[in-house]
């Protein structure tokens, strides 16, 4: 298995609705947060050496901070969050107790979001204690990362240990939504159609009249699973068990005009597999074929385009045409004296920016709407042909 994605039009996702980090503390982030050097707070464990840390004394035992851009999300929604880990004390005490709080790190500032329960500690032996934390809902950037600081609450002397890693690792559940990515296509297929319910009266003066009804989109997709711990099976057991997945794609708003001014929108939405074709050619890759059924609405995110072009309406528009004899580079239509030019084609090919002041240049061209006067910065071939729309 490769280790990341061959392909880019649609992701499918596996959807997880509580996702879990893990305190690393074999990992340092980088980053110091209340005096203490921050370890990693990962959705992957690490399996390896235990990595603990020895506590004497009121205070922060140790800090844990999510991968740059983790979450990943604008919101936490409020909800509880449960921690799990492993701790030790060195000798008995009433006070021997631990908490935790959630913070969440913008730039270089730690703002608390929230406190857990305390924990009150009792074994001299290492065992796992679990501890419920109230969130409420907070907004998030994109790129803000979060903090879980372990907090040991004795007054006194007596030291304690949290074991991380290894055969005792430490768990934050969260209430944070989850989409794992375990595919993506190569080619790909989006549909979206309104069902039309016939409404036709006798006023219809014996046109039918037709009125949209409910909204159904589909997808059909092809290509390579990708990505570790997935396979062919993971995506024919979801068909199975008739779970939904996520299914992500985006366009390019710019359509190709290389500007970048418009940017990319993102539809996201729930599907059902509704079939799936395996393929395994002698010496060949292996794909896959799959037809997703969207189930509810999708959402879309990103730039969001508006089309800006000249709606015509109830306003009466005008066609002016003119057959060159070569040569020319100004033409004059009275008729459009003081008309606004809609659009312009010169060979059957349409100008893509009309002015109205200025020396046009390259293929664009200048109207001038007092004059009538179109003018063109290239010189008219023999028998190009002119059209222009004036309102």
């Amino acid at each position: 298995m490769a280790s990341v994605i061959n392909g880019t039009n649609i992701v499918l996702y596996k959807y997880d609705s509580n996702k879990q980090y893990y305190f690393n503390g074999s990992i340092n982030q980088g980053i110091t947060v209340n005096g203490f050097a921050c370890k990693e707070l990962s959705t992957e464990d690490i399996v390896g050496t235990s990595t603990n840390f020895n506590k004497t004394g009121a205070g922060v035992i140790a800090s844990f901070i999510t991968d740059a851009n983790d979450p990943g999300i604008t919101e936490i929604t409020a909800g509880t969050w449960s921690i799990s880990a492993y701790y030790s004390i060195a000798t008995a005490f009433a006070g021997a107790k631990v908490q935790y709080k959630l913070y969440k790190y913008v730039g270089s500032t730690a703002t608390l979001l929230a406190t857990s329960d305390e924990t009150t500690l009792t074994s001299l032996s290492k065992i796992i204690y679990n501890t419920n934390m109230t969130v409420t809902t907070t907004v998030l950037g994109i790129t803000d990362r979060i903090i879980i600081e372990v907090v040991y609450l004795g007054t006194t002397t007596n030291a304690i240990t949290l074991y991380t890693q290894s055969t005792n690792p430490g768990i934050t559940t969260t209430n944070i939504c989850l989409g794992v990515p375990f595919g993506a296509s190569t080619n790909c297929t989006f549909s979206t159609s309104v069902d039309q319910v016939e409404v036709t009266t006798t006023n219809s003066y014996s046109y039918k009249e037709f009125l949209g009804s409910q909204i159904s989109w589909n997808i059909t997709a092809d290509g390579f699973i990708a990505l570790n711990d997935y396979s062919y099976l993971f995506l024919l057991n979801k068909l199975q068990t008739k779970e939904q997945i996520i299914v992500k794609f985006q366009i390019d708003n710019d359509n190709g005009n290389g500007t970048g001014a418009l940017g990319y929108s993102i539809f996201t939405g729930y599907a059902n597999i509704v079939n799936l074709d395996m393929s395994g050619p002698v010496e060949g890759a292996s794909t896959y074929s799959v037809s997703l059924q969207g189930t509810g609405p999708y959402t879309v995110t990103g730039t969001q385009v508006t089309p800006t072009g000249v709606v015509i309406e109830s306003s009466n528009v005008t066609m002016y045409q003119y057959i060159a004899s070569g040569g020319e580079t100004t033409v004059t239509f009275a008729g459009a004296i003081s008309s606004t030019c809609l659009t312009v084609t010169r060979g059957g090919l349409e100008v893509r920016t009309i002015l109205t002041s200025g020396a046009p240049t390259g293929e664009n061209v200048t109207f001038n709407s007092s004059t009538g006067v179109l003018t063109f910065a290239r010189a008219l071939e023999a028998d190009e042909f002119v059209r222009a729309i004036f309102k």
